[in-house]
């Protein structure tokens, strides 16, 4: 039997990899498991965690179960978000499967940055609203202080670290040959997913999809309606606890409910000037050397701000 999976989709985060996932599930050649994020490769990060912090496989047979269901001829596939931020991640997949293919989807940092955090923030993984406050944490974090009750993983609140892509692409081209990799930019996907996906099949020697006519955006990051009500929620007084126990007794979920009532699709306030500028001076020299290793250009707001790193690049 052939070594599966035959594809992984492995990065990043918050760049679009859930849509990409969804519709290849949906393809008729292609058997993906319905649980994305297995990380079966990334213990570096996820070892430590406990029970259902992210869900992860930690046993071989039981990542292999996974695929059990699978159709002899289908070509099997996974996406775990976390093997390209992960050091060890890459490689063990290599030594599972030498002809493994890897697609990465990548994001303007800033962007990609600013969502991450608002994930976080509506999944009660991160109690800094403020990106930029959340942002000047990162080093006290990584010395553990001021982390999140619910989520102490000081890695993986490094909004920069995570999307600094060039060590993370450099890793990646070191250990998989160029023509097993695909990189695509979330800005190109949703600006015409037809034909990205086409090259997404290509690259995967997949028919097209007849059945796939839309491309809706699965798992968008979303806002609130009312700060008042968020606040509430997040730090319910006695009266409204009481509520919820003598509610959840007839399996009504009435936080829950509100939670959703008062969730919206949104644009994100801007940021301050100053810190936008900071940000793309931090990104931009990451930039400079991914473009390098991509041979393209990327993102134009972030190429600006390092000209000379570019010039001693090139």
């Amino acid at each position: 039997m052939r070594p599966r999976p035959d594809f992984f989709i492995a990065g990043a985060l918050k760049c679009g990899t859930t849509s990409l996932f969804t519709y290849l599930r949906a393809h008729p050649a292609v058997f993906m498991p319905a649980n994305k994020e297995p990380n079966y490769f990334c213990g570096d990060l996820v070892a430590h965690w406990p029970d259902g912090a992210l869900f992860r496989v930690g046993i071989l047979a039981e990542y292999e179960a996974l695929f059990s269901t699978a159709p002899p001829q289908a070509l099997t596939g996974e996406a775990s978000v976390f093997y390209l931020y992960s050091k060890l991640a890459i490689g063990q997949i290599m030594a599972h499967n030498v002809n493994a293919k890897i697609i990465v989807m990548l994001r303007n940092p800033i962007e990609a940055a600013r969502s991450l955090h608002a994930y976080h923030w509506n999944n009660h993984l991160e109690d800094v609203r403020d990106f930029e406050q959340a942002w000047r944490l990162q080093e006290p974090r990584l010395g553990g202080r001021h982390l999140p009750p619910r989520w102490p993983y000081p890695q993986l609140l490094q909004y920069g670290a995570q999307y600094s892509y060039a060590p993370q692409v450099r890793r990646l081209l070191a250990q998989v040959p160029r023509k097993q990799c695909l990189f695509l930019l979330f800005e190109e996907f949703f600006a015409d997913p037809s034909r990205q996906f086409a090259r997404v099949l290509d690259f995967l020697g997949l028919p097209p999809d007849p059945a796939r006519t839309a491309f809706p955006v699965v798992n968008q990051t979303v806002g609130v309606r009312s700060l008042r009500l968020d606040r509430l929620l997040r730090q319910p007084p006695p009266a409204l606890l009481a509520l919820r126990h003598a509610a959840q007794a007839f399996g009504f979920h009435p936080m829950r409910a509100l939670r959703r009532l008062n969730r919206v699709a949104g644009e994100r306030p801007p940021l301050r000037e100053s810190f936008r500028a900071e940000l793309e001076e931090y990104f931009s020299v990451d930039v400079a050397e991914l473009e390098q290793l991509l041979g393209r250009r990327l993102w134009p707001s972030l190429q600006s701000a390092a000209p000379s790193v570019m010039r001693e690049l090139n």
